[in-house]
């Protein structure tokens, strides 16, 4: 796995060090956007390192393991138009949220063609309609296409993506491995070896950014990954597929019901509401203040990440552990959307948790309190 992670590096460090022949092209250059946290012009075709190093690992790793040898290849071609999506995006900037969307839901269909689609969710009544292969499809395209486009939507500073999709790899790469599903293991594995090696270029200074192409291709193949783990080993709770994805999923979800009801603006608008978002400004920022500096420095909003990083563990760790309970997996799922609304609520009304503070701020309020 050290050459994967290897492979992408290199590709990641020739994207960093060819800049100045396609940034123009290439270059997320609009600082002016609400979302926007980044102070220079970065290339955002991060996703060719992933792509490239995973891709590496697979030919390598494939012809060891007939399953593998045609499992992976499927995945990459059901990808392809997703990912190609986000690509043409990243370069034009002219691709927009629909027709990714739609690109999602294509390539989400393929693999419901090729390999099987949602069949099960463990309720029995849904089940027995998911046995239509016309609802199987439907389903599969929403679920699948929905969580593709969900991971692009926390993409919104260094580090934050790209280790929740390695921490989410880990999971279904520890899950398989204990039910003897080899292949499912090593793509997973191979998956989160290569974003790692991504990750040295964008986290924490931001070099080079994982863009539409990386989220899509990422989000895509951690979900397709939950869907054919369910499929392949009845043992495995249905409800393990939504749990390991379930951060950028009720992410998707809060930001829908704040922006049409709370808002009542466009649910496709972007804003600087998402919760990554907040614990940048009122948390990241306060401190760097606090600490005396003038200036909040590039590198900051790097800082925000693990935050989401730990807030993702509450439901992830006892996932890993209880993927065949159901109650267990439910339970997860629930200690997560309780920690996301605990800490957005808090963040949005000025009450930052003190014991979530950086060090410089406490000292410098128990200074103040002296």
């Amino acid at each position: 796995m050290l050459s994967i992670c290897a492979v992408a590096f290199l590709v990641g460090g020739l994207i960093v060090m060819s800049e100045r022949w396609h940034g123009k092209l290439t270059g997320d250059s609009d600082m002016s956007k609400p979302q926007a946290t980044h102070l220079r012009p970065t290339p955002r075709v991060g996703g060719l390192a992933i792509l490239a190093g995973t891709l590496a690992g697979l030919l390598v790793l494939g012809p060891a393991h007939m399953t593998l040898s045609w499992l992976w290849p499927v995945l990459f071609v059901a990808a392809m138009p997703v990912f190609v999506a986000g690509l043409v995006e990243d370069i034009t900037k002219d691709v927009g949220s629909m027709k990714r969307l739609l690109a999602a839901f294509a390539s989400a269909a393929i693999a419901w063609w090729l390999l099987g689609g949602v069949s099960r969710v463990g309720v029995f009544w849904v089940d027995w309609i998911l046995d239509f292969w016309p609802i199987s499809l439907l389903f599969t395209m929403i679920a699948v296409g929905g969580c593709t486009h969900a991971l692009n939507i926390i993409d919104g500073i260094n580090g934050l993506a790209g280790m929740i999709a390695i921490l989410m790899a880990i999971s279904l790469s520890l899950v398989a491995w204990q039910v003897g599903d080899y292949p499912i293991f090593l793509i997973a594995a191979a998956l989160a070896s290569a974003t790692l090696g991504f990750l040295a270029w964008n986290f924490p200074f931001g070099r080079v950014f994982l863009g539409d192409g990386g989220a899509y291709f990422l989000g895509f193949m951690l979900a397709e990954l939950a869907v054919q783990l369910v499929i392949r080993n009845p043992t495995v709770s249905p409800f393990y597929a939504l749990a390991v994805l379930f951060y950028p999923v009720f992410e998707t979800l809060f930001t829908i019901w704040r922006r049409k009801f709370k808002r009542g603006v466009p649910v496709d608008r972007p804003d600087a509401l998402h919760l990554h978002q907040l614990i940048f400004r009122r948390m990241v920022r306060v401190s760097v203040v606090a600490s005396g500096r003038r200036h909040v420095p590039p590198m900051s909003n790097a800082m925000a990440s693990p935050y989401l990083w730990g807030i993702a563990l509450v439901g992830l760790i006892p996932a890993t552990i209880w993927w065949d309970n159901t109650w267990a997996l439910a339970l997860s799922i629930l200690a997560f959307a309780c920690s996301y609304v605990w800490l957005y609520a808090r963040l949005v009304h000025w009450r930052r948790p003190a014991w979530l503070l950086l060090p410089s701020v406490r000292r410098a309020r128990r200074e103040r309190q002296q």
